[in-house]
């Protein structure tokens, strides 16, 4: 499944790189990308092995602030 989602903005290009290495470690993803300017994160995971909530909490855990 391939889902994008948004964050509050970002303050900088290492912001997005951190996000973007931690959601490439979470289990069950397939790829990752974070685009800085947009501040949002596109995914592609395998929901059998997570869920939408689970990846937005990585972000949430790195103290970002997810919008939807």
């Amino acid at each position: 499944m391939k889902k994008t989602i948004q964050m509050e903005e970002l303050v900088c290009p290492m912001c997005a790189q951190k996000i973007e290495a931690a959601l490439q470690k979470a289990p069950g993803v397939l790829s990752a990308t974070v685009l800085y300017n947009a501040s949002k994160a596109k995914v592609e995971f395998d929901e059998s092995r997570t869920s939408l909530e689970s990846l937005k909490e990585v972000i949430t855990s790195l103290g970002y602030v997810v919008i939807k």
